[in-house]
């Protein structure tokens, strides 16, 4: 796999950085769910990233309703297997115990037949509180809904001019992190807000929504990620125990690239961090 990004190669990056696109091509030979199936987009994330192949995903092939509110198609809440919005919020925080209508979400629970998952449905993830603090994560999550048919995520040495291109991630383990961290703040100066951490979303909602989002405003912003424990569980084989995804607008990762000669990743300094045991 030959790398094309500077940025990559002089921070030591072996895998592929993955870019998010939004078409209406549907590649040949791209990774994809079987319709209606469940899976964790960052699973095919992964693929992508080490492997260099494309994964394609379509409003009925995008693996979870998470997926679909990560990557742009919309807040299918009807296709999780909590039903509804209000299900959903009792799935992500505790469960049951958080149901305003316990007999309707008990009836939910039933017609899963999976034990595994009935009791998820159950006892509820508890990475929030309560359904009232999902809530306020939902209207804080950027919306988007792609009027594309599918949304690619390829590696960033096979994108070609005119694609319609939504973010750039890494992945890199903390020494990388840091490196890239400077190389976002290194023509600007803004120490303090020039990375964010995408604390409670989903592994695709950070290199996805938070990222396009920031995409849009005077001052973008990176967004580091994989900090959601579902996400990590999933790849973690693939990827290893040490990694974070750090993922950045289209043109930040221009700028960035750009400002790689002269920079301190040319240095001896950082040659001797990254060539390091």
């Amino acid at each position: 796999m030959t790398l094309t990004s500077a940025i990559a190669r002089k921070t030591g990056i072996t895998t592929e950085p993955v870019a998010i696109v939004w078409t209406d091509e549907k590649p040949p030979g791209a990774l994809e769910f079987k319709e209606g199936a469940w899976g964790c987009v960052m699973w095919l994330f992964a693929k992508v990233a080490l492997e260099g192949r494309t994964a394609v995903f379509g409003r009925e092939t995008i693996g979870c309703a998470g997926a679909a509110m990560g990557l742009g198609f919309g807040r299918p809440f009807e296709q999780h297997s909590s039903r509804n919005e209000e299900g959903f919020c009792c799935f992500l925080s505790n469960g049951i115990a958080g149901a305003k209508n316990r007999s309707d979400y008990e009836a939910i629970v039933q017609q899963s037949r999976d034990p595994r998952h009935a009791k998820m449905l159950t006892e509820g993830e508890r990475l929030m509180k309560d359904p009232a603090v999902v809530k306020k994560f939902l209207e804080t999550l950027p919306r988007y809904d792609s009027d594309k048919k599918f949304i690619l995520m390829k590696p960033l040495s096979e994108i070609c001019s005119g694609e319609d291109v939504r973010s750039v991630t890494f992945v890199a383990d903390a020494d990388q992190i840091s490196a890239l961290s400077i190389m976002v703040n290194y023509n600007t100066g803004r120490i303090m807000d020039g990375v964010i951490v995408a604390s409670g979303a989903s592994g695709c909602q950070a290199i996805g929504v938070c990222t396009y989002a920031d995409g849009t405003t005077p001052a973008p912003r990176a967004v580091v990620g994989l900090t959601d424990i579902t996400a990590r569980k999933a790849v973690r084989r693939l990827l290893g125990r040490d990694k974070l995804t750090f993922s950045v607008p289209y043109d930040l990762y221009l700028e960035m690239e750009g400002n790689v000669p002269g920079s301190f990743l040319e240095s001896d300094l950082w040659r001797q961090l990254r060539d390091s045991d």
